[in-house]
């Protein structure tokens, strides 16, 4: 991670972490700033990207203070929310992205700070279930792990955005299709009223942080992600861990993909089609940046039998 984040600088075991996740265009930066414009607070606002381009490639902590006072035993604790990329970011790799939300989640965990909750957003207002959004559900999916999708809250965003269509029918086919597990495992669906985004995003954050007080009152131990989990207390290597071989995956199938496009382009270029051969240029750079990925994504044997000696001697 680039720079010191303020929030692991000046970490506190009582801070109480909230993640914002989701594709790049989902409303992360702005979902903090609705809350923050609706607390009155006085902080900078995140930078918003504009469409589907995001400002968000590094995370981004943002410390509120004073939001826990009606809660009796985590009044004074203080809120850390944190902006995170999504793994479809315009400037950087996803291999970056995940390198950057694994180290700010590990050391956060060694630091002892309380995962509170985790919400995840997903633009209502698009059309279709993209491959876009498959991808970073599933990254998503297994940064968390089975065992806190309790505390994960699914955000649909940017109902205002359109009109005319029946929203309503497309948020029931999230939670039959593509969210159907998480939420048999515990998670549930929250919306941002258009109109209304700061009230709903703090209606949101109230509802972790009483999840946060009822699990301290009942003394039921505080579990991390399983990232955290993996890297902090398994002592895993990044590429050893599940999102790490998720991504790996991904990476493979749209290398292949990406490859067999080439060879069609490869044979118009060589026909003499202008257009084809700037293509297959492009093409082959994307290639070039997603085998340099999987390849990070690898770990080697010297880094195997150095993490080995490491478990053994401790």
């Amino acid at each position: 991670m680039s720079g010191i984040d303020l929030a692991l600088k000046d970490a506190q075991e009582t801070d109480i972490v909230i993640p914002i996740m989701g594709a790049s265009g989902a409303g992360k930066s702005s979902f903090i700033n609705h809350l923050l414009d609706y607390l009155g607070s006085t902080r900078e606002r995140v930078q918003v990207g504009e469409q589907l381009v995001s400002c968000t490639s590094q995370l981004e902590s943002v410390i509120v203070d004073g939001l826990t006072n009606d809660w009796e035993r985590i009044k004074g604790h203080r809120i850390v929310l944190v902006d995170t990329p999504g793994f479809d970011d315009t400037y950087l790799g996803d291999f970056v992205i995940l390198q950057r939300i694994a180290s700010w989640l590990a050391e956060s965990y060694r630091k002892k700070m309380v995962l509170g909750g985790v919400v995840y957003l997903h633009d209502i207002s698009q059309d279709r279930f993209s491959g876009t959004a498959r991808r970073n559900l599933e990254m998503f999916n297994q940064l968390c792990g089975d065992s806190v999708l309790d505390r994960v809250v699914l955000v649909t965003s940017k109902w205002g955005k359109v009109v005319g269509r029946n929203l309503e029918k497309r948020e029931g086919e999230l939670k039959s299709n593509h969210w159907n597990t998480m939420l048999l495992g515990g998670a549930r669906v929250e919306r941002l009223v258009a109109g209304r985004e700061g009230e709903s995003a703090w209606r949101i954050i109230s509802s972790i942080l009483d999840g946060v007080e009822g699990r301290m009152r009942d003394a039921i131990k505080f579990k991390g992600l399983e990232i955290q989990r993996e890297l902090v207390k398994r002592h895993k290597f990044l590429p050893q861990t599940h999102a790490a071989r998720e991504l790996r995956n991904q990476l493979q199938q749209m290398l292949e993909s990406q490859t067999s496009q080439m060879l069609v382009l490869e044979a118009d270029a060589q026909a003499g089609d202008a257009e084809a051969k700037a293509q297959l240029q492009e093409q082959e750079t994307k290639v070039k940046k997603m085998a340099e990925q999987i390849e990070n994504l690898k770990i080697t044997f010297p880094k195997r039998f150095a993490r080995l000696k490491m478990v053994i001697e401790n």
